[in-house]
């Protein structure tokens, strides 16, 4: 075998083993996370009545909160917060505002902001829609109700580099 084609033989080893190496790095990163999903979906359906899931957001503020989108047994459009050792909190999509309703009214009220994340979440106890925006080179979060969607009055800076 001449010397250039081992040499493209080992390279194109080389190649598809860092490719191999990352993707069992990414799996190894994400496995976390996959598992909390996947064990919030299932005390979804198994505590709150949900039968099919749409959605599985992760939260976290004061404590880590899992919130589940889904369909109940009645097949009503329902969304559910799952805090550790607490009971589910159960409320259906029609009682407060969606995700596309509440892009909606920020984007009426805050004109330029670009959105970063929203996800919902439990603030101080309350259900809301947790936004982590940029606006003029500062980043945000600004909480809103759930319920309604308006804003808390608290928006928490977070400091320049």
């Amino acid at each position: 075998m001449k010397k250039r084609t081992k040499w493209i033989l080992l390279s194109i080893l080389i190649l598809l083993l860092v490719i191999f190496g990352l993707h069992r790095f990414y799996i190894f990163i994400q496995q976390d996370l996959w598992q909390g999903e996947k064990a919030a979906m299932e005390r979804a359906k198994a505590e709150a009545g949900i039968v099919e899931v749409d959605k599985v957001w992760k939260s976290v503020w004061d404590e880590v909160c899992w919130v589940v989108e889904g369909k109940n047994e009645a097949g009503e459009d329902s969304v559910v917060w799952l805090l550790k050792d607490k009971e589910p909190t159960v409320k259906l999509l029609s009682e407060g505002v969606s995700e596309s309703q509440i892009r909606d009214i920020i984007h009426n009220n805050f004109l330029q902001i670009d959105i970063v994340r929203l996800v919902p979440g439990i603030y101080e106890g309350e259900e809301v829609w947790q936004l982590f925006y940029k606006e003029n080179a500062h980043h945000y979060y600004r909480f809103f109700k759930f319920s309604d969607g308006t804003p808390l009055t608290e928006v928490f800076t977070l400091p320049n580099r």
